[in-house]
This record gives structure tokens, C-alpha cells and sequence, in this order.
């Protein structure tokens, strides 16, 4: 075969669909399995855009992971774009995911929208969180500096926390296999200190 023979179509898409139903039985339980196995991929899948999008394209798989790990969760429209996400009838978290890709600092827009966010959003029980997904074109262990030593000082004087969104995946996969372990890191993330939220070592072993 030349190299630029190309792999042949499979069976299942080059057929017509009815094609399936007149298959032996072991044929159509393999296709349904395969099936299953591709809408779990898939469904898998768009949780990786965690660590690729930014903005409102980061906003919505946020919203869809918090969706997924059972919160109330909705999006909040104009200026101050977030996710709220109730915790509890009197908790809850406003997430703001940063559409910058490089190191902020403290006079970035994304600190002034933080900002109109605490104001003019949040209530006296809400916990802002400043969401970043900087340098997402590199792999995680090649990325730089997320927030200036200034940018840092002043979110905490505000108040409000840091969270990268590569931090927000490793929530997704402890969910996976430890759902209880997950929404516990989540009321951590609530009543973290200012500042960047980490997960602790036992959750991420």
C-alpha cells in the first residue's frame, strides 16, 4: 500500500443504517458497545477543554463540570461574565474565567472585571474566584507565571480567590473516583484564603 493510501471506511459509517438491524447478533452487540464507548469518550472528552479554552469558552465547560458534579449552577450575563454556582441555599461561588492567555497583572481588564464582579454581583455571602488558563497552548508542566506578585496582593486584598483551570481538572478526574472527595474540594475552594486554591496531597494521589 502507497503511503498515501488511506485507511479504509468502516463498515458501521459506509452502510446504510439499516444495514446494522440485518447484521448477526454479535455484530450488532459489538456496534452498540462501540457506540457506548464513544459517547463516554466523548462525554469524557470535553472536560479536557479545561485546560485549552479561555473566556467564555472556558465560562461553559466550567459551568458544565459544576452542572455535572451536581450544583445549581448558572451563567451570568454582560459585563461581570462568570458562573455562579450554589453550593447551599446560603453559598455561593461566582467564578470569573479569565480570557487573557498571558501573565496578569494588576491593571489587566480581567482584574477590573473581577472587580465589577464583587460589586456589583456578589452578595455578602458570595466567594469570588478569578478562574485563569494562562499559556494554554503549552502543556501544563511548561506554562510560566499565572498572576503578577501585584496582581496576587491586590486579589487578595479584595478578598477574592485564584483558581487555575488545570486545578478545576484535577477536580474532574477525583470525581471520577471519589465524587464526596470532589464537592469537598469545591467547599474548600469557598472558604480557602485569598489567594491561589490548591489541592491538597491526599486528593491528589
Amino acid at each position: 500500500m502507497s503511503p498515501e493510501a488511506t485507511a479504509p471506511t468502516p463498515i458501521i459509517e459506509s452502510s446504510p443504517s439499516w444495514v446494522v438491524a440485518e447484521m448477526p447478533p454479535g455484530f450488532q452487540n459489538r456496534v452498540a458497545e462501540i457506540q457506548r464507548m464513544m459517547a463516554d469518550l466523548e462525554e469524557m472528552g470535553r472536560f479536557g477543554r479545561l485546560l485549552y479554552k479561555v473566556g467564555p469558552d472556558l465560562g461553559e465547560v466550567v459551568a458544565q463540570l459544576c452542572s455535572a458534579m451536581k450544583y445549581e449552577t448558572a451563567v451570568i450575563p454582560g459585563d461581570a461574565r462568570g458562573v455562579a454556582v450554589r453550593l447551599d441555599p446560603h453559598r455561593r461561588l461566582l467564578l470569573h474565567p479569565a480570557a487573557s492567555t498571558t501573565t496578569i497583572q494588576r491593571k489587566d481588564p480581567e482584574v477590573a472585571r473581577l472587580f465589577h464582579l464583587l460589586h456589583e454581583v456578589a452578595d455578602d455571602t458570595d466567594r469570588v474566584v478569578l478562574v485563569t488558563n494562562t499559556e494554554p497552548d503549552k502543556p501544563l508542566i511548561d506554562r510560566g507565571e499565572v498572576l503578577a506578585p501585584d496582581a496576587l496582593a491586590f486579589l487578595a486584598r479584595m478578598g477574592t480567590g485564584h483558581l487555575a483551570s488545570s486545578t478545576l481538572f484535577a477536580i474532574w478526574k477525583l470525581w471520577l473516583g471519589d465524587p464526596t472527595l470532589a464537592r469537598a474540594q469545591i467547599d474548600r475552594l469557598y472558604t480557602a484564603p485569598p489567594g491561589t486554591f490548591d489541592l491538597p496531597a491526599s486528593a491528589t494521589r
